[in-house]
């Protein structure tokens, strides 16, 4: 268990994370995603892919009802100057060792909400959301998880939003340790105080 302290998070405000909360992630994601990420440069966002954003960057690029909760991984350039999307084939990896607490629908997919033994020092405990998933079909709540082990792949976009790219929504936060897994929704996400979001960017140096 990793103990973070309290100073500097306030109930319902988002806040960047410690300077030690630092995910392999994107190692774990290009080694798994070869050839398909081969080159890999660096991410390409549109502002509103960005956390705390209220823009969207699809479509008429309207207005968000509330400001975006994480950050969208869609676009990368290569070695070669060449930009390029992820897609259904694209392997996800558990960012920190965790437990399976829910896996729900949304818009695009399937949303998997992963908890990890790291807490602040009042007891809020750090889970990792990932939306617009395919979870593998060996995947179930209570699983656990290794750090960098495969639990699902993008969702191919269709049906209802074929106008909204194939893309992963990645979130952090802290959440009250105890907090029945049928609050966790992304309404609640963005809405309860007692839930505090964390720039995936730092956490994820990229």
């Amino acid at each position: 268990m990793v103990d973070f302290r309290e100073e500097g998070f306030l109930a319902g405000a988002t806040t960047v994370p410690q300077p030690d909360l630092k995910s392999r992630f994107m190692n774990f994601l290009l080694d798994s995603n070869r050839p398909q990420m081969e080159g890999f440069k660096n991410w390409v966002f549109h502002p509103g892919m960005l956390f705390d954003s209220w823009e969207t960057w699809w479509g008429e690029e309207k207005k968000r009802a509330v400001p975006h909760q994480g950050l969208d991984l869609c676009r990368f350039e290569d070695s070669h100057g060449l930009i390029k999307k992820v897609n259904h084939r694209t392997k996800i990896p558990a960012t920190f060792t965790g437990v399976i607490v829910k896996i729900d629908q949304d818009f695009l997919g399937k949303s998997i909400y992963l908890s990890h033994e790291i807490f602040t020092h009042g007891g809020s405990q750090l889970y990792t959301i990932y939306g617009h998933t395919h979870p593998l079909k060996s995947l179930e709540p209570w699983d656990q998880v290794a750090e960098g082990e495969i639990i699902a792949t993008i969702s191919a976009c269709s049906g209802k939003k074929p106008i909204v790219p194939a893309h992963l929504h990645i979130s952090f936060a802290w959440i009250p340790r105890g907090l029945a897994p049928n609050h966790l929704t992304w309404k609640n996400l963005g809405l309860d105080r007692r839930i505090t979001l964390i720039d995936p960017r730092p956490v994820l140096a990229i």
